[in-house]
């Protein structure tokens, strides 16, 4: 870690992680003389049509906040917590061939996501950094209707120190 004592805000990390795929993935998912352009954010309300379905333009990346888990840190006060970040990476490409290459042509993303983001240090707003990011699973997440009825998601945690400012704690009592 770098920089000043940071709280490790979710939407800090959120925000770094689409910032740094954003960085990363036209050139890896292409190459640098041919990037390609992917629809990388987080997972809001226009990803969604009338009737609450996945509406995605591909290739697609989005973001989406799962957990927060937090092992104090030999702090009486606990104030001070060692934080992983949980986040969903889904993403959706498409294919005119079949199903099962939009099958294959998506799992490549996932696999590309998954190289970019093992060991990545996610720069936060404040000025400091993560610790490297791990990996949990990649699974398919099958939808039974919608244009998006195949992703592919890839667990991605973030670690970092929160620090609180503790207006709770009290000092010598």
């Amino acid at each position: 870690m770098s920089g000043s004592p940071s709280q490790f805000q979710i939407s800090q990390v959120e925000a770094a992680l689409i910032a740094l795929l954003k960085s990363v993935m036209p050139d890896a998912y292409g190459t640098v003389e041919v990037p390609i352009w992917i629809d990388i954010d987080s997972l809001g309300d226009k990803d969604f049509d009338a009737e609450g379905q996945l509406v995605l333009k591909p290739p697609a990346i989005r973001v989406r906040f799962d957990r927060t888990r937090r092992n104090l840190l030999h702090d009486n006060q606990r104030l001070t917590y060692q934080a992983t970040v949980g986040f969903d990476i889904l993403c959706f490409e498409s294919s005119l061939r079949s199903k099962a290459d939009e099958r294959l042509q998506t799992l490549k993303l996932a696999q590309t996501i998954e190289n970019q983001l093992a060991g990545a240090r996610v720069a936060l707003a404040d000025g400091t950094n993560s610790m490297p990011c791990s990996l949990g699973s990649t699974y398919l997440v099958a939808e039974s209707t919608g244009s998006v009825d195949q992703l592919f998601c890839v667990e991605v945690v973030a670690e970092g120190i929160q620090q609180y400012n503790g207006p709770n704690a009290r000092l010598g009592s």
